[in-house]
């Protein structure tokens, strides 16, 4: 079977984090740079000769299935393994467990990394593991499972998300492991809820049965809130990250510096003013007056009216931007009206169908559910939720 081997890609999960982008769509659905977050990692292991995938789904299925259906569109093998209720990272392998006869992969479906699939997977051989979990260096490991590995690499200590106090390394899980199918003895055969950090590595680890890691120094970012949403974005309009992102790059010219990338049928006057990178969905039309800065992604058919000033924000398909407006570092749903002399600032989210009347002021890292009417002339200096169902 050599090194093409299946590969499990939890997509699962609620994203929470991420509301309201996530109340129209799953996780690894919401639009990166005009494509899906998971898009990147299914082309990154088509690249790497990969191409057998089992997605585990539970939020809203339906939406990725009818995105990927069968994989052969991406030229790609895809089945689906969805589960009733959420059964947690390892639940949800276990529940393909019928699909697996030989070393597998597990990925995340909404990170974004530049590890090298293939060597793990050879390092994974080498080293003779039941299980290798890829690691790396963060700055603050309380959002994610640290370890500690002897001089061989063999992971010899493991804790999930610890209090500052706790936190007894800086190497962090980053949701990418190959496993042996004997990781599954590790199991019950009750279909609940497991998580691999809290019920299984330990497990493992107290039995030494071999779990191992593989350190990596690439780039990785779990794309799990606004922040580091954006942080993504700007990453890859700088070509921070090795990902194939865009067809046209338009010519330089006045008022037109850096990279621009543009999709088809694209209407950009002459007297706006663009600083790449900046990325331009289909079928927008760019009014007179225009300044739009570096990290800006405007998503297709979206109208820009004059004079607005949008910098480094993400606009989502089918909204209008009025005259006079400035956008700045926030993230726009699909479907939303922002009328004209509004002012929305940094780290502002607002989910879809939202419109924003008249002469208004929507104050940083504010969130706007779907749905919601502000009325002109309005200050927005708190969140504007609805509970999820």
């Amino acid at each position: 079977m050599g090194d093409i081997i299946r590969t499990i890609m939890m997509a699962g999960g609620k994203g929470t984090r991420l509301r309201p982008l996530t109340l129209i769509r799953p996780k690894p659905m919401i639009p990166l740079v005009n494509k899906p977050i998971i898009e990147y990692t299914v082309n990154k292991l088509k690249k790497s000769g990969f191409n057998d995938i089992i997605m585990t789904l539970n939020y809203m299925s339906t939406n990725i299935k009818k995105y990927f259906k069968d994989g052969s569109e991406f030229g790609m093998d895809i089945r689906y393994s969805v589960e009733k209720w959420p059964l947690g990272t390892g639940g949800s392998v276990k529940k393909a467990e019928k699909y697996i006869d030989d070393t597998f992969m597990v990925v995340s479906g909404d990170v974004l990394t530049d590890v090298d699939f293939k060597d793990v997977v050879r390092y994974h051989k080498e080293k003779g593991a039941v299980a290798t979990m890829v690691l790396t260096e963060v700055e603050d490991p309380t959002h994610f499972g640290i370890a500690v590995m002897d001089r061989d690499h063999k992971i010899t200590e493991y804790l999930e998300k610890p209090s500052p106090e706790e936190a007894f390394s800086n190497v962090a899980n980053t949701g990418i492991y190959i496993f042996e199918p004997e990781i599954f003895d590790f199991f019950d055969d009750k279909e609940k809820e497991v998580d691999f950090s809290k019920d299984i590595f330990p497990e493992v680890i107290k039995q030494d049965a071999g779990i191992y890691g593989y350190v990596f120094d690439g780039y990785w970012n779990d794309i799990g809130r606004p922040e580091t949403y954006l942080e993504a974005t700007y990453d890859i309009l700088d070509q921070k990250t090795d990902q194939n992102f865009y067809k046209t790059k338009m010519e330089e010219s006045i008022g037109k510096i850096g990279n621009i990338w543009v999709g088809e049928n694209v209407f950009i006057d002459e007297k706006a003013r663009i600083e790449g990178p900046v990325v331009i969905g289909n079928n927008c039309t760019i009014e007179e007056g225009c300044k739009i800065s570096r990290g800006s992604v405007i998503g297709d058919n979206v109208s820009i009216g004059k004079d607005v000033n949008i910098d480094g924000a993400v606009l989502f398909p089918n909204s209008i931007i009025e005259d006079n407006s400035f956008l700045n570092g926030c993230i726009i749903d699909t479907k939303c009206l922002i009328d004209k002399n509004t002012v929305v600032e940094n780290g502002v989210v607002t989910g879809s169908l939202v419109e924003i009347g008249r002469n208004s002021i929507v104050r940083s890292s504010r969130s706007i559910t779907n749905n919601m009417k502000i009325v002109p002339n309005s200050i927005i200096d708190s969140d504007y939720v609805l509970e999820a169902k």
